[in-house]
Formats: structure tokens, C-alpha cells, sequence
């Protein structure tokens, strides 16, 4: 493990559910700590309500000297670990923390932006990324998270369902 200066942004691994306890675990040690939220959409009594979310669900970022305060961040409340291989500890830069900044609302929130091209069941679509690059199908449903869709898709000899990630699938 190399020591790095205080600028290095570590990904921070938290216990199940266990994010905001971490946060405020490691301000109180003293590291410059990151939990990017977001507004979070849920039903609740049959009713869709916003609750504020960790954008990173288990996840947020912290500057620490590693020298100084490693054990300590590993051992603390509501952190499971701090993420690195046999290499060492990774990073990421402030830049990357900047952009997500940019995108907060002056609550501190980050607004989500949703892609333009919306699917609607039996529109035909293309796989255009991924494992089925080039495979063609008949846009299903979104699943709840925004991100993926079920597509049934065309050019096997069987009826079969995928689940795709929407940021893949362009319209034909």
C-alpha cells in the first residue's frame, strides 16, 4: 500500500443500508468525506413519494491521509472496506467528484437527467453495445429501475426474453 497525498478520493464501501452512519463515522475522524444524493423515487401506501438516497447505493468517497488513518476508516462504524486490490487502494480523481458536484441542485442533490429516447412496448429495437451487439427485438417493458428493459427478441428461433440495459438498445 503506497501512501498518497490527501487529494486521492477513496472509494469507500458501507455496510448494507449503512451510509449515512458511515459518513458521519469518518467526518468525525477527520477525513473530507463525499455522499452524492439523489432523489429517489418509491411507493409508499400505493402512493409514489421521493425519499433522499445515496446515488451510490453502499458506496461514497472520502480524502484521507492513508498513513495517518487507513486502520481507522477500515475499522469505522458502517464501513465494510475501503475498495483496492494487491496493487493498492483506488482512486478516483477530483474531477470526477466535480462533474457529480455539478450536477447538485442547491439542496445538495444531484439531479438525474433521463435519456431522451423513450421505448414503448412493441417498438423494434437494436442491440447496439454489449454481449448482443447487432441482435434485433421488440422493445417489452422498462424495468422499475429506468435502466433496463425486457426485449423479446427477433432474430433467434425462439420466442425468448432479454433484460438489456436501456443505454444499449437504439430504435431500428
Amino acid at each position: 500500500m503506497k501512501e498518497s497525498d490527501n487529494s486521492s478520493w477513496f472509494i469507500i464501501s458501507t455496510k448494507p443500508k449503512q451510509e449515512f452512519v458511515a459518513e458521519k463515522s469518518l467526518r468525525s475522524l477527520g477525513a473530507n468525506v463525499y455522499l452524492p444524493l439523489y432523489n429517489k423515487k418509491i411507493k409508499k401506501n400505493k402512493e409514489k413519494t421521493s425519499v433522499v438516497s445515496p446515488l451510490f447505493s453502499g458506496y461514497l468517497f472520502a480524502q484521507f491521509s492513508i498513513l495517518d488513518l487507513y486502520h481507522k476508516v477500515r475499522y469505522t462504524r458502517g464501513v465494510k472496506s475501503v475498495l483496492g486490490n494487491n496493487q493498492g487502494l483506488w482512486t478516483i480523481t477530483d474531477q470526477k467528484i466535480e462533474d457529480i458536484r455539478l450536477r447538485e441542485n442547491n439542496d445538495g442533490i444531484v439531479t438525474l437527467t433521463r435519456r431522451e429516447e423513450q421505448f414503448h412496448s412493441g417498438d423494434r429495437i437494436m442491440i447496439d453495445e454489449g454481449d448482443f451487439d447487432g441482435w434485433e427485438g421488440i422493445f417489452y417493458e422498462e424495468l422499475p429501475d429506468n435502466e433496463r428493459a425486457i426485449i423479446m427478441l427477433t432474430n433467434v428461433s425462439y420466442t425468448s426474453k432479454l433484460i438489456v440495459l436501456k443505454k444499449y438498445l437504439k430504435r431500428k
